[in-house]
């Protein structure tokens, strides 16, 4: 279990969901950010937390496929 929580706790996670998430949000709400409308904050967090769960996600399936080798 301990093992599990360390990996989904390392920086790379967070660090490419900080790069894809505000890349994603300025496609996704500029209107928004420009002040046009409202931002939607539900979005706004979601944009960020899906690449942080695809990234680690991810990574840990690779890393599990490779020890079962």
């Amino acid at each position: 279990m301990v093992k599990v929580v360390n990996h989904f706790l390392q920086w790379r996670w967070f660090i490419v969901a900080a790069i894809v998430g505000t890349a994603l949000n300025l496609i996704n709400q500029w209107d928004a950010l420009t002040g046009s409308i409202p931002i939607d904050y539900g979005k706004l967090i979601l944009t960020y937390i899906v690449p942080y769960l695809v990234s680690s996600l991810s990574a840990w399936q690779a890393r599990r496929q490779r020890n079962n080798k």
